[in-house]
């Protein structure tokens, strides 16, 4: 036995550096072409393509909605299907889409357009992080994950500080239009690079690893089908996506992802009616909460993998978000004190998904974990919809994005009670 945990521990670090920096930069482009609309929001491309001022906060809430709506609709079935062949070819077919996708977007003229284009470009991006979740319990144990995820997810921040820059720099040289369109051309170009680098570094299954000993392949897979033994839930996969704890997961996911969305996709024009700044300057500023979310997150993820309880952390987690924003609303009349606590609400918006996915990752088997993570991922998602809808929308009829920040910070607080409810979770 010690043989096998020596063997396990030796792999380790061949492991991460073989995966968790691909994951990591495949993350960071997945992140970009997701949200890089909420920079060309800021940068008025709603109105350059025909949408009157009056409706073209909601006009724009709607379209980054339809990006979510068709995301959920393929969810439990890629994730099954990359059970099967693993997420090499998956991933290839669809970092190619959404490159394709995402620089085409930079040529829009009218609003179906940018309808049709975001709904194809959620179906596009519908398998990359439910595979990621289920890949990482391919290739790390339970004792390990925790570090893995937290690489993995530390994207999100990272992410918003290159969109951040890299949009704030186009925007000051080529102004806000054709800046915006710059903007997806250039990250569209980022996505269809990443397909070959994913091609010629991502190994789907242990037993396909030519860069491990054949002896460590052995002890992880020993180790993988002993943990599946020892799992909480032990159902085949369609009775564990009826599961309680499922069901549960699902909706804490809803309520956080509806947060995170609203308030990343309207992150760059809530900071400048906030500071009453122009488009360069509020995506320069939008790196600010992205990097306090970042050196956040290394110290929650540590004291996540000491003490091990997912469950109050994740609620912890929400709260933080919750009380960041319900500050920073109702203290919109000092532009200072708003940006400071809507500053510290990232750290519960962007830091709860590493500690978050530990929970169905560590309590479902392989298949089931596999089908409710898509579920998880797919329905959860819809938050992605509602979040900017309602951000945008209050602020269409309020002409304010302070109602928008109130009701990011209920939805947070749903999120953290719900969670406390999940049986199997350490």
């Amino acid at each position: 036995m010690e043989t096998t945990k020596f063997s396990v521990a030796s792999s380790l670090k061949k492991r991460y550096i073989r995966i968790a920096p691909i994951l990591f930069f495949l993350y960071v482009i997945n992140f970009l072409d997701r949200v890089n609309l909420s920079y060309a929001i800021s940068a008025g491309m709603f109105p350059d393509i025909g949408v009157p001022k009056s409706s073209a906060d909601l006009i724009a809430g709607i379209a980054s909605a339809l990006f979510f709506v068709a995301y959920a609709i393929p969810q439990v079935f890629t994730t099954l299907r990359i059970n099967k062949v693993g997420v090499r070819k998956i991933f290839a077919i669809a970092f190619t889409a959404w490159g394709i996708i995402t620089i085409i977007t930079g040529f829009v003229q009218n609003v179906p357009e940018i309808y049709a284009l975001r709904f194809i470009l959620g179906l596009a991006e519908a398998p990359f992080y439910a595979g990621v979740m289920f890949f990482m319990g391919v290739w790390f144990v339970e004792s390990e994950r925790g570090v893995a995820n937290a690489f993995f997810n530390a994207a999100i921040p990272v992410a918003g500080i290159f969109g951040g820059l890299l949009s704030g720099e186009i925007f000051t040289v080529y102004g806000n239009n054709p800046g915006w369109r710059y903007l997806f051309i250039i990250e569209g170009i980022l996505a269809l690079v990443s397909v070959v680098i994913l091609w010629i570094v991502l190994t789907d299954f242990p037993s396909q690893a030519k860069w491990m000993k054949k002896e460590e392949i052995n002890a992880l897979e020993a180790d993988l089908d002993i943990e599946q033994k020892n799992k909480a839930l032990k159902v085949p996969w369609k009775k564990a996506l009826m599961e309680p704890d499922v069901i549960l997961l699902t909706l804490v996911y809803f309520f956080g992802v509806t947060a995170l969305y609203g308030y990343s996709i309207w992150l760059p024009s809530i900071i400048g009616s906030f500071a009453h700044v122009n488009a360069a300057s509020s995506s320069f500023l939008s790196d600010i909460p992205y990097i306090v979310a970042a050196i956040a997150l290394i110290f929650i993820l540590r004291y996540s993998d000491r003490k091990g309880d997912r469950k109050k952390l994740t609620a912890i987690i929400f709260f933080i978000a919750f009380i960041g924003l319900a500050i920073s609303a109702f203290s919109i009349s000092n532009a200072y004190v708003s940006f400071a606590f809507f500053t510290i609400s990232a750290i519960g918006i962007f830091t709860f998904l590493p500690v978050f996915w530990n929970i169905p990752q560590e309590s479902l088997t392989k298949e089931s974990s596999a089908a409710s993570i898509g579920l998880i991922n797919g329905l959860g998602n819809l938050g992605g919809a509602v979040g900017p809808i309602v951000v945008g929308g209050l602020e269409t009829v309020t002409h304010s994005f302070v109602a928008g920040v109130y009701g990011m910070a209920l939805f947070a607080l749903v999120a953290g009670i719900l969670v406390l409810f999940v049986k199997h979770s350490r």
